[in-house]
């Protein structure tokens, strides 16, 4: 938003520099980007956030600085010499939608003649960033920047029947706009007609069909609101963004329509030739019912950590056309209609703020109470935090938001759609934190980090028709190098066992037994034969594995990415285990080797479950599998070894023999494995 410094001062005194004056509107909350000088004149560029329509225009930016300086503001003129039937004589406004047009407001000109605007009003627009066209056209695009209403002028002589009617466009009707496209209507698009035919999309754009012209001599100029959703949903639709539409859909205020129509009345007679009718053709079936608003003088203190004297919040809130009225704990405040992000104490709240100076808000420590209870699971969570920390992970926060698409490949359960989501890449909640943390790793590989690991704890949302859940999902993310290269050993890439190991080091605070290897159910996105689950109790805790490869390439990964999901809820009700103390074995332990031909379908999780527990049994661990030669097909060998121990004796070559002849005979009656010979 450009405006002009000279402008400013129509309204408001301004002593200070431009500098100073940009520097105190950016403390205020109304940033100035640049302050440039363009033709002798001061170009000050606002970046003026969406709810602030009030302020995207010269006269709302002066209340601003009239507001900060405490200085008188000075409205624009709207006195004209009227003459002539009455408006209403010669032109006639229904509103056909009061939902979608709350207010219309229409003034007629006779006797017009379209010429070239004066040069100071060219010259103002020009370097405002508007095009001159001819005095009608820029008295409209005058106003608009001059207080922020949107207005319309339309040829009174081509309008059928001299008539406007709001209303729903019919499926099937076309309108010509101003830029010459041929625009197909429905009953979702708001509409200006006559008589006959839409003449206007409301708040978007007018049509050819009664454009001003050489030839125009009579006049109806509109000015309206329109409601924001209305007028946002058409400029989508078709792709259509003006400056009336970036106004309206931001919320307008209502009450300027009227003043808006005799300001150009009065400009028209200033400049050029024009007969002004009486009196205003004003449609406002509806208005609209402002709660008042409540401030109190404690609110102020308990968010400020001050208090404002009164004299100087009623100033500010004067001085940005509120008029509150004193009781004796603080004020009733009429909500306005330029002001419509003001709804609750607490805006009103950072109105004062701003306006009385953040750096006259000293810093202050917020008074002590009782320290915060921990929440149920904070033993827990903490543990598996510095767990991740010490495995050399870095934790990231990834969006709650992914693709319908994702949700569908990636998530199980329904997901829970967006009403307004911000991009068709975030329509709905994530039911799986994978496409987030592959959304991580994607980033940083692309900036060549030769080692990339990450940890995520947050959340999945889905939903069924009986129920909704949230649980918490600890997501890992690796790829890269899981070892550098240096001058004694070469590089090595992380690896399937690299992460399972990680997965079993966070579970181990958990579990008081190994988990065992799961192989059936999967999901999809892993790599076939390249993921596996960690289970206990039958419970699968963690999925875990390579992302499947062609995933990976859709995001233009060209290497191995490995993820982890941990079921925070299912391990962390299982509880932390407690730590156990016991005596040191004095004497060394004594082990045994077996070459055992194993079939292909047995693992290993079902070799140590039918070795059971053992007395003296310390440990069973795999040496080395082999397949190749001299193993039979749909088997492979293992060199398995066995540890016994006992704590204060030796054992004898007897008693280790006998416990090795159990063993090997347990693993042949419970799964047909024998030694191999």
């Amino acid at each position: 938003m450009l405006i002009l410094l000279s402008w400013l001062t129509d309204f408001v005194e301004i002593r200070e520099s431009p500098r100073e004056l940009a520097d105190a509107l950016t403390m205020a909350g109304m940033a100035v980007d640049a302050v440039e000088s363009e033709a002798g004149e001061t170009v000050f560029e606002f970046d003026i956030t969406s709810n602030r329509p009030d302020a995207m225009n010269h006269f709302g930016m002066a209340r601003e600085v009239a507001a900060i300086y405490r200085r008188p503001l000075r409205a624009p003129s709207t006195a004209c010499a009227e003459s002539g039937p009455p408006a209403a004589s010669k032109a006639s406004v229904e509103i056909q939608d009061p939902d979608g047009c709350v207010r219309y407001v229409g003034r007629v000109f006779t006797d017009v003649e379209v010429r070239p605007s004066p040069d100071w009003m060219r010259r103002r627009l020009e370097l405002c960033g508007i095009r001159s066209i001819n005095n009608l056209a820029d008295l409209t695009n005058y106003v608009l920047l001059e207080i922020g209403q949107p207005t319309h002028a339309f040829d009174l002589d081509r309008l059928a029947g001299a008539a406007i009617v709001v209303r729903r466009a019919r499926n099937g009707e076309k309108l010509v706009t101003l830029d010459g496209e041929d625009r197909d209507l429905t009953g979702g698009h708001l509409a200006i007609c006559d008589a006959e035919r839409p003449v206007a999309l409301a708040g978007v754009m007018g049509g050819q069909a009664t454009e001003i012209t050489a030839e125009t001599r009579n006049v109806l100029l509109e000015a309206a609101w329109f409601r924001p959703s209305v007028i946002r949903n058409a400029a989508r639709g078709f792709k259509l963004f003006t400056e009336a539409s970036h106004r309206f859909e931001r919320g307008a205020d209502w009450n300027a329509a009227p003043q808006a129509a005799d300001r150009i009345a009065a400009l028209l007679a200033e400049t050029g030739p024009g007969q002004v009718l009486p009196g205003q053709v004003d449609c406002f079936p509806q208005p609209p019912q402002l709660s008042p608003i409540r401030l109190e003088r404690a609110d102020i203190r308990r968010h400020l950590g001050i208090q404002v004297d009164d004299a100087e919040v009623e100033g500010i809130l004067s001085a940005l056309g509120f008029e509150p009225s004193a009781d004796s704990s603080g004020w009733s405040v009429p909500a306005v209609s330029h002001r419509l992000d003001v709804e609750r104490g607490i805006d009103l709240i950072e109105e004062v703020a701003r306006i009385h100076g953040f750096a006259n808000i000293p810093a202050t420590l917020p008074a002590v109470g009782a320290a915060p209870e921990p929440t149920p699971l904070a033993s827990e969570d903490a543990r598996m935090r510095a767990a991740v920390r010490g495995l050399g992970y870095d934790e990231t926060v990834g969006f709650a938001f992914i693709s319908s698409d994702e949700a569908k490949r990636f998530g199980s359960g329904d997901p829970v759609s967006l009403r307004n989501p911000l991009s068709q890449l975030w329509d709905v909640m994530r039911n799986s934190a994978v496409p987030t943390m592959v959304r991580a790793l994607e980033w940083n590989l692309r900036r060549n980090q030769p080692f990339v690991r990450l940890a995520e704890f947050g959340r999945v949302y889905r939903r069924s028709e009986a129920s909704y859940e949230e649980p918490s999902v600890l997501t890992l993310g690796a790829s890269g190098a899981a070892r550098p290269a240096s001058w004694a050993e070469p590089a090595r890439e992380v690896g399937f066992y690299d992460v399972k190991a990680d997965v079993s080091a966070l579970l181990a605070a958990f579990l008081p037994n190994a988990p065992s290897i799961v192989t059936e159910g999967v999901p999809s996105y892993y790599r076939k034969k390249h993921a596996a689950g960690l289970a206990s109790n039958g419970e699968v805790l963690a999925w875990f594995g390579e992302l499947d490869p062609e995933l990976a390439r859709e995001r233009k990964i060209r290497q191995p990415v490995w993820v982890a999901e941990i079921f925070l809820g299912k391990v962390y009700g299982r509880g932390l285990r407690r730590p156990t103390h016991g005596k040191l074995a004095k004497v060394p332990a004594v082990s045994r080797d077996f070459s055992l031909l194993v079939p292909d379908a047995i693992d290993f999780a079902s070799i140590t479950e039918a070795v059971g527990e053992m007395p003296d049994l310390d440990s069973v661990e795999p040496v080395e599998v082999f397949r190749g030669k001299n193993v039979p097909e749909g088997s492979y060998s293992l060199l398995l070894r066995a540890w016994w121990q006992r704590l204060d004796e030796s054992l004898t070559d007897q008693e280790v023999n006998e416990f090795a002849d159990e063993l090997r005979s347990r693993l042949q009656s419970r799964l047909g494995i024998a030694l191999r010979t």
